[in-house]
C-alpha cells in the first residue's frame, strides 16, 4: 500500500479556513460604497470567534468580553476584548451585554480573570498601523499581570495563558512597510513583564490567497543579520539581554492548521519545542512563497 502525503479530512479541514474568508469577502463587497469601511472587519472577528468555536474542545468558551479582576489596586478601564477564551468548565461568567442571552455567540461576557486562558486581537488587513492599534490593545495585558498570593483569591492571570494577534489579510505595498508592520509587533516582547505573546496568524497572504503566515519571534545569544532576503522584521533585543527577530520563514498552507494547533495547545498547557500535531498538514503542498519579490526598491 503506497505511503499517503496528507491524512483523510485535510481538504475538508482547509474549507472551514474557506468558509472563513468567503464571509469576509462578501462583508467588503457590501460595503464597499462605503466611506468608512469597518463592518468586514467586525464580520471577520465574529468568523474568527465562530471558527473557534466549532474548532476547540468544548471545555474553552469563546466569546468577544471583558476580564475581571477583584485586585482593588487595579486602574484600568473595563476593556473590550475581540476574542477572549475561557475554562468554560470552571468559569462562572459575571454579566453579559449586548444580543441575546449567555448563549448567544455575540454577546459580550465577563470572565473572571483566573479563568481567562487567551486574549486574541482581531483586524482586517495587516499593515503598519493595524500592527501598531494590535500591539497597543495587547499591552494591555500587562495590567493583569502578577504574582498571585493566595490561590483561594487569584487576582491575576494564571498559566496556561497566551495572546495573539489575526489579520484576515495582507495589504502592505512595499517590503519596507511590511517590516514596518512586524516592527510594530515586536514591542510585545520587550516588556520587563514579559507578555506572553505567541505571534500572529495571517489568514490570507496578497500574493497567493491558498497561503497563510504564522508570524513569531526567533531567538538567538547574538544580534541577528536579518537581510531582505527574509523577509522579517528588524532586529530587536529582549530583557533578558537575549536577541530576537519576527516574522515566517515562508508563506503557505500550512501555516494556518500550524497555528491552530500551536494555539490549542498553548491554552491547554501542553506548548512544547515539538510540533503540536500533525492533523491539518498537506505533505503533498509544502511550497512556500513570499509576499514581495527580492529587486531593489521593494
Amino acid at each position: 500500500m503506497p505511503k499517503r502525503s496528507k491524512h483523510i479530512g485535510v481538504d475538508s479541514f482547509f474549507t472551514e479556513r474557506k468558509k472563513l474568508l468567503n464571509a469576509y469577502d462578501e462583508a467588503k463587497q457590501q460595503t464597499g460604497d462605503d466611506a468608512v469601511k469597518t463592518e468586514h472587519g467586525i464580520t471577520g472577528e465574529a468568523e474568527i470567534r465562530k471558527l473557534l468555536q466549532s474548532f476547540l474542545p468544548k471545555r474553552f468558551g469563546v466569546c468577544k468580553g471583558y476580564i475581571i479582576t477583584t485586585n482593588l489596586q487595579f486602574e484600568g478601564a473595563l476593556e473590550e476584548w475581540d476574542v477572549l477564551l475561557y475554562d468554560a468548565m470552571e468559569s462562572p461568567v459575571l454579566f453579559t451585554r449586548g444580543p441575546g442571552d449567555q448563549d448567544n455567540a455575540e454577546s459580550k461576557r465577563a470572565i473572571p480573570v483566573e479563568h481567562v486562558r487567551a486574549v486574541l486581537e482581531v483586524k482586517a488587513t495587516l499593515t503598519p498601523a493595524m500592527a501598531k492599534k494590535s500591539a497597543d490593545k495587547l499591552l494591555k495585558v500587562e495590567q493583569y499581570l502578577g504574582e498571585n498570593q493566595d490561590s483561594a483569591y487569584p487576582q491575576y492571570l494564571m498559566q496556561p495563558f497566551v495572546c495573539a494577534a489575526i489579520f484576515l489579510e495582507t495589504k502592505v505595498d512595499s517590503l519596507a512597510q511590511y517590516r514596518q508592520a512586524m516592527d510594530n509587533l515586536t514591542i510585545l516582547y520587550q516588556q520587563e513583564s514579559m507578555i506572553p505573546f505567541m505571534g500572529a496568524l495571517v489568514v490570507r497572504s496578497q500574493q497567493n490567497p491558498e497561503h497563510s503566515g504564522y508570524l513569531r519571534s526567533m531567538l538567538s545569544d547574538n544580534p541577528i543579520s536579518c537581510p531582505d532576503a527574509f523577509q522579517m522584521s528588524s532586529d530587536f533585543q529582549y530583557p533578558d539581554g537575549k536577541y530576537g527577530v519576527f516574522g515566517t520563514h515562508g508563506w503557505g498552507v500550512n501555516n494556518y492548521p500550524t497555528f491552530l494547533f500551536d494555539f490549542l495547545a498553548s491554552i491547554s498547557g501542553t506548548r512544547s519545542q515539538r510540533m503540536s500535531s500533525f492533523y491539518g498538514i498537506d505533505f503533498e503542498n509544502t511550497q512556500g512563497s513570499r509576499l514581495f519579490r527580492q529587486r531593489k526598491g521593494t
